[in-house]
């Protein structure tokens, strides 16, 4: 395997890898519990959420993901004759303690899954038709792995992702569902003092499923490579398509959009991108949204980063939740919104996305409506729109080093997002 030169990182970056390496190893919620336990000592104390998803055991017929689980990734059912489409589905990575070819993982990426809900909140996983019961896994690695690789399409399109992958977003497209997911492969990163790590060389790349999600086709490219510019990597895509994506190629239309996070070696930042053949091809249009600022003190809650987020259409424009992260390391939820009509006035490209709460986290680990599950970290949100004005925002979270990595939920029944909206959803 190829070894890039060393990194110089910061101890306090250095703390933040390590910390990844840690996080691996009364209204009622739709007619499900309600925020106030009734009777005992308990009566008027705030429910605590719990998991809705959890990794699997050893022996069962979905194995892939018994070391954790992570990034839900959301499709409500669609009016259809078909009981599939019929059905909510979370997309979602795991892995077993390792990578592929045994690779040590430091993030609870691996392999991508599927699980199926009546009702969004309890889940039944799917056994899939690759590897230990996942949908989608690493492509097979190279016999030799030496020769050098360039920042090229054509070197790195078929073993890119060979080591670990993980879904970043699922949008339907037509009858198809197209998954953008991310991956890796053993080029060898030198980030610190020491030995170097592989998998951390990530690129976007695009499946395609022509039976509602059971089976998926690589495209075998990639399709947004990583930018030096940005960063070491581009990784957890979110896709946000137009509300009339009817027609093709109009000049004026509104393009599909794209939200991913690289980081330099100091920093996590959220970058864009823009596609004009729904999806086809992507063209970078900078960042989008950093953490901290030159303004902000060091004690920001996202003074290092931001990470994953989801994002989704809310109110004229788009909500932003995302994954701050501090000087220590802790990770918490804030939210960012971009008035599209503000937006779709200004030539100039300029940032339109302004942080809410005051740029204060809007949930925080073990806090509030998060259980004693989510006290170590909470990260990946997703967030669902639902046709009552309400959102719901899975998560995935863990309690410990000793803990495993699991997905829950909560919601906000007024669709605001401010952190005493928030409530259990068992």
């Amino acid at each position: 395997m190829r070894t890039v030169p060393y990194l110089h990182v910061s101890t306090t970056v250095m703390a933040m890898i390590v910390a990844v390496v840690v996080i691996t190893a009364g209204k009622s919620c739709h007619g499900f519990s309600t925020i106030k336990t009734a009777g005992g000592g308990d009566a008027g104390k705030l429910k605590k959420s719990s998991p809705v998803l959890i990794a699997s055991e050893e022996g069962g017929v979905v194995g892939f993901d018994i070391g954790c689980v992570a990034n839900p990734v959301i499709l409500p059912p669609v009016s259809s004759s078909l009981e599939e489409e019929n059905t909510w589905q979370c997309f979602f990575y795991g892995n077993a303690g390792s990578w592929n070819g045994g690779h040590k993982c430091f993030l609870p990426t691996g392999s991508t899954g599927l699980a199926t809900s009546k009702d969004g909140l309890t889940w039944t996983k799917v056994a899939g038709h690759e590897k230990d019961g996942a949908i989608l896994t690493p492509s097979p690695l190279q016999l030799s792995s030496s020769s050098p690789r360039s920042n090229d399409e054509e070197t790195h399109d078929y073993h890119w992702d060979s080591v670990q992958i993980g879904v970043g977003d699922v949008i339907r497209v037509g009858k198809e569902l197209h998954m953008y997911y991310f991956g890796g492969d053993d080029e060898e990163l030198a980030l610190g003092p020491g030995s170097g790590i592989v998998g951390f060389r990530m690129r976007i790349g695009r499946a395609k499923s022509f039976d509602n999600g059971r089976t998926w086709t690589k495209d075998g490219r990639v399709s947004l490579d990583y930018n030096e510019s940005e960063g070491l990597f581009s990784s957890w895509p979110r896709i946000v398509t137009p509300l009339d994506d009817s027609n093709d190629n109009e000049s004026g239309a509104e393009p599909w959009m794209m939200f991913y996070h690289s980081f330099n070696g100091e920093k996590w930042r959220v970058f864009g991108a823009e596609s004009r053949d729904k999806g086809d091809t992507w063209f970078r249009t900078g960042l989008v949204l950093e953490g901290g600022d030159q303004s902000s003190s060091d004690d920001a809650f996202d003074f290092n980063g931001i990470g994953t987020r989801s994002v989704t259409r809310w109110r004229d424009g788009l909500l932003m939740i995302y994954e701050g992260v501090d000087q220590s390391s802790i990770h918490r939820l804030g939210a960012a919104y971009c008035d599209l009509k503000k937006k779709a006035g200004n030539d100039s490209n300029s940032n339109q996305w302004v942080k809410l709460n005051d740029g204060l986290p809007i949930l925080e680990p073990g806090k509030g409506p998060l259980g004693e599950w989510t006290k170590q970290v909470i990260g990946t949100p997703f967030v669902v729109h639902m046709p009552d004005g309400s959102l719901r925002l899975y998560h995935c979270a863990k309690d410990g080093p000793d803990g495993k990595m699991a997905i829950g939920v909560v919601v906000s029944e007024s669709g605001d997002i401010g952190p005493d909206c928030w409530t259990a959803c068992n």
